[in-house]
């Protein structure tokens, strides 16, 4: 059935064990915006699951996830959130102001029950507190009952290299340092490095190599910085990204002035990159075919003429009823895109292990409800 996407779960699994490979002695923290339906396939070396919203917390609980192994962060939490988090024993949740740590204190001590909390340090953007803040934090913080400051967290944003991540940890060791100075003890690093995922860089083993490249040049950074402080790593693209495939069938071919359009029955409501705009960049592309090689510009089935998902594509004897599977679409495109614009028919969603031996499929409306919505 398309249009559909495909997570494989042993693609999954290994990008994990590269990752411990690279960093084998620091505990890794899935972030499962980036796909929430590879939840009940995490390995149980995965030390937490960082949820930032409501629903992820449902999504959780459906998935039965182990409460202490949840990071609750995220920017907009009001106190019946935090009181939820803090009614099913969440492991650790972010204040990403002075307002949610009150709220968190108001919760633990209605709960009567011990929160252990991140003091997230801002990048400079809307998520979490100034140096300044933190310090004010700090300072009460001591006369609050229930509630313990078990370290820092920290997350700059995604598709960063290694200077960007050099950046982020003198910025972290700059902080953390004068906030050392006034008697803090650091105790946990939480960081999200938002190691970069290639999309564009030719083909789907192309982009694997990058990827890989990346992982070894920035490991040894990472791991001088472990060695200073308690440290986790958060990450969530660059785990999910490889393990995932958007197919779409080709419905139509038609030529207009000079150009070879293949209009498909899927289109960018359902897959989008990071980067990707307008089709400007090629991600990895295949095509099980024979014949003449043509260009074609791939278009989905909206009414706008921004559904472009590839121009000038190269592609051999493509023709209606052919499939065509977009590679490295195993983080956010399947909840990122504007699914419901134009009403047009939602994904299927498979879960395949060749590993386990078999493959699990979910028609769309049923996984959606239970993985967006309220898996309970």
């Amino acid at each position: 059935m398309t249009p559909s996407y495909i997570f494989d779960i042993d693609v999954f699994h290994k990008r994990i064990r590269d990752i411990k490979e690279a960093l084998p002695d620091i505990p890794l923290v899935y972030s499962m915006k980036a796909n929430p339906f590879l939840v009940p396939y995490l390995p149980e070396d995965i030390s937490r699951v960082e949820v930032c919203s409501p629903g992820e917390l449902k999504i959780c609980k459906g998935y039965a996830v182990p409460p202490g192994k949840i990071l609750y962060s995220g920017v907009m939490k009001e106190a019946e959130d935090i009181t939820e988090a803090v009614g099913m024993k969440a492991g650790l949740i972010t204040a990403e102001s002075i307002r949610h740590f009150e709220l968190i204190c108001d919760a633990a001590q209605r709960a009567d029950a011990p929160v252990d909390v991140l003091l997230r340090l801002s990048s400079g953007n809307q998520f979490g507190m100034s140096e300044a803040d933190i310090c004010s934090v700090l300072s009460f913080a001591k006369d609050k009952a229930n509630v313990r400051i078990a370290g820092i967290h920290y997350f700059s944003g995604t598709a960063k290299d290694l200077r960007q991540v050099g950046k982020d940890i003198r910025k972290i060791d700059r902080t953390i340092q004068n906030l050392e100075d006034t008697g803090f003890e650091c105790g946990l690093l939480e960081y999200g490095p938002g190691l970069s995922a290639a999309y564009f860089s030719g083909s789907d083993a192309d982009c694997e190599r990058k990827d890989m490249e990346l992982l070894h040049e920035t490991a040894p950074i990472i791991e001088e910085l472990a060695e200073r402080y308690d440290l986790s790593i958060e990450l969530g693209r660059f785990m999910a990204a490889p393990c995932g495939t958007y197919e779409t069938e080709v419905k139509e071919i038609k030529t207009t002035d000079g150009v070879n359009y293949a209009i498909v029955d899927g289109g960018t409501h359902h897959l989008k990159y990071h980067g990707q705009n307008m089709a400007m960049k090629t991600p990895p592309v295949e095509h099980d075919g024979n014949g003449e090689k043509e260009l074609f510009t791939i278009c989905g089935s909206l009414c706008t003429v921004a559904d472009v998902m590839a121009r000038d594509i190269e592609l051999e004897g493509l023709k209606p009823g052919d499939l065509l599977s977009f590679k490295r679409a195993g983080a956010y495109s399947v909840t990122e895109g504007a699914m419901m614009f134009l009403s047009r028919k939602t994904p299927d969603i498979c879960i395949r292990s060749q590993s386990a031996g078999s493959t699990i499929v979910c028609g769309a409306s049923e996984s959606y409800r239970y993985v967006i919505s309220d898996p309970t």
